[in-house]
């Protein structure tokens, strides 16, 4: 039996399709932040509150706790507070690494009590293996695909537009949203924009969003319901959409460093929509990506062959993953089904 743990929306998102596929006798308790359980209702998972401060502080594994899937590393952390011993890490992005030790990222350090990695890629994949060559690790996609839903009946075109939150650990994990605020503003009075963003930024952003007369949008569900384009600086959310069949538009800082290679999105699965590398560049960007010729769509799905080992059926991949690992006694503390 397995419990899970997660106390940010965008990693229910993950982590709930997962726990639905799970058999139920595997299934223990589903732990989340009290303000998140509307929001695991909504995805068909009862979860119970629990509030837990700490999350970040650094607490010695106990390798006798019982198990966990998580989605983050700091999840991780906060289940080692509560005294778990072992875990399943499900990526909830794309598996980005940004060449550095830190457990956050595909390969980072401090993941010896993670006994089953489950990736939606190769290249992250490869980074988790390496780092820890006893753990299992397992392509098995993205199990947030399959909820995510197609272009309902609305207005058209419709925009939408994110930028990642503000993160210093590396200059391509900072927003673009300096660069290409004003141009943005003029993006409004041309097209129906929706503003999203990281979970983390969108409070900040939102304020901006209003004054431009941009409605705001957090639910990305929401977002791929109504959005005809979707552009965004560094997220997994592009992939996501673009995922759905419909283009994306690339936004690159001009601090994005061209000569170096972290992989992914920085640079081989960049071409999954219109790159601007100016602001002045978005308006007609989004234009072209609205064309969508056959060549974008071919380079579109170029960058998600690499980015997704599998488009379809990444919840029941990750639950076999899962029963698996506790059937053949890898798991640390298996309970028998």
């Amino acid at each position: 039996m397995i419990d899970a743990l997660a106390y940010e929306p965008h990693f229910v998102d993950h982590l709930a399709p997962v726990w639905r596929a799970l058999p139920e006798q595997l299934r223990g308790t589903f732990l989340t932040a009290p303000a998140l359980v509307g929001h695991c209702a909504s995805l068909g998972v009862t979860a119970e509150p629990v509030r837990m401060a700490g999350g970040f502080v650094r607490v010695k594994p106990n390798a006798d706790g019982p198990l966990a899937m998580v989605a983050s590393y700091g999840d991780q952390k906060r289940g080692r507070l509560r005294g778990y011993g072992g875990f399943v890490r499900l990526e909830h992005g794309i598996g980005q690494s940004y060449g550095n030790t830190l457990g956050n990222y595909a390969g980072g350090a401090d993941c010896e009590d993670v006994d089953l990695f489950l990736m939606p890629n190769q290249t992250s994949a490869d980074r988790w293996q390496a780092a820890y060559p006893d753990a299992v690790v397992q392509v098995v996609g993205c199990p947030k695909l399959d909820e995510l839903p197609s272009r309902g009946e609305g207005p058209s075109p419709v925009v939408a537009i994110a930028f990642h939150w503000p993160c210093s650990i590396a200059p391509e994990t900072m927003p673009a949203f300096p660069q290409f605020r004003l141009a943005m503003a003029q993006l409004a009075k041309r097209y129906t924009v929706l503003g999203h963003g990281h979970p983390r930024a969108l409070p900040m952003l939102a304020r901006y969003y209003r004054r431009m007369g941009i409605e705001v949008v957090e639910d990305f569900a929401e977002v791929c319901r109504r959005a005809d384009v979707f552009i965004a600086d560094n997220t997994s959310a592009l992939y996501e959409f673009a995922a759905t069949g419909r283009p994306v538009v690339v936004l690159n800082a001009p601090f994005y460093r061209r000569n170096v290679h972290h992989g992914l999105r920085f640079w081989e699965a960049a071409d999954v929509g219109v790159q601007v590398d100016r602001a002045d560049g978005l308006v007609p960007a989004v234009k072209k990506a609205l064309d969508d010729p056959p060549e974008r769509q071919t380079a579109r799905e170029a960058a998600l062959a690499i980015v997704y080992g599998y488009r379809a059926g990444a919840a029941q991949r990750a639950a076999q993953a899962v029963s698996a690992w506790l059937a053949d006694g890898s798991a640390r503390n298996t309970v028998a089904a």
